[in-house]
């Protein structure tokens, strides 16, 4: 399926700290995006590409009017602030299976889950891997599940490994590896225009891959 600038795109998580960004820069793109917010009102950004169903990704209907007419879905979505139960996996299940029933194949997710399946060749993703997995040992437990999920599914989906994130302004100098992280943080302006770049580019169709910016940042 072609996703061109006048494609229909779901964004979940677009009220976050990464999904904000994202929704401005595919609005400015020219992308029509539908949004599902549990607090629209709590949204203060308008635009008349830009459509806001209010709903839980958790509910099989809220994921339907989400994604019915659309032709790709990129998610920052993360557990929801102050819930101690992993929700992210149960959430990709419907999502693949929804996004079968509409025939859309092109889904990208961001993701704090560092393991690649196999020992880290760099240090510093390894202790970073160590280090989430033992202060939320829940949640990269359920992270892992959903990786696996999109590894066994049909979907031309893209798992991007994100690093720190920081509010900075783009810098444009974005590394990509696939077996470590190769920077420290990356700016939401940088993280935003690379996952918009993968709607159209298939370089990295069902690839885990890790992203940063490089040095100098």
């Amino acid at each position: 399926m072609t996703i061109n600038l006048n494609s229909t795109i779901a964004i979940l998580g677009g009220a976050g700290k990464a999904g904000r960004p994202l929704v401005q820069q595919a609005l400015k793109a020219g992308y029509r995006v539908r949004l599902l917010l549990r607090y629209p009102e709590q949204f203060d950004l308008t635009d008349d590409r830009m459509e806001i169903i209010q709903g839980d990704a958790r509910n099989p209907t809220s994921i339907r009017q989400l994604l019915q007419g659309c032709e790709a879905l990129i998610s920052t979505l993360g557990n929801p602030r102050g819930e101690g139960i992993a929700m992210l996996s149960s959430v990709t299940r419907l999502i693949l299976l929804t996004m079968q029933e509409f025939g859309i194949s092109r889904y990208v997710v961001v993701s704090s889950y560092y393991g690649i399946g196999q020992e880290q060749q760099d240090a510093k993703t390894k202790q970073a891997a160590e280090f989430m997995q033992q202060h939320f040992p829940l949640f990269m437990d359920d992270r892992k599940v959903e990786c696996q999920l999109l590894t066994e599914s049909d979907l031309d989906w893209t798992y991007v490994r994100l690093p720190y994130l920081v509010q900075e302004p783009a810098t444009r100098n974005i590394k990509v590896e696939s077996a470590y992280l190769p920077g420290q943080q990356i700016t939401v302006e940088d993280l935003a225009g690379f996952l918009l770049n993968q709607l159209d580019n298939r370089h990295y169709i069902r690839q885990a891959l890790f992203i940063a910016n490089g040095t100098g940042v």
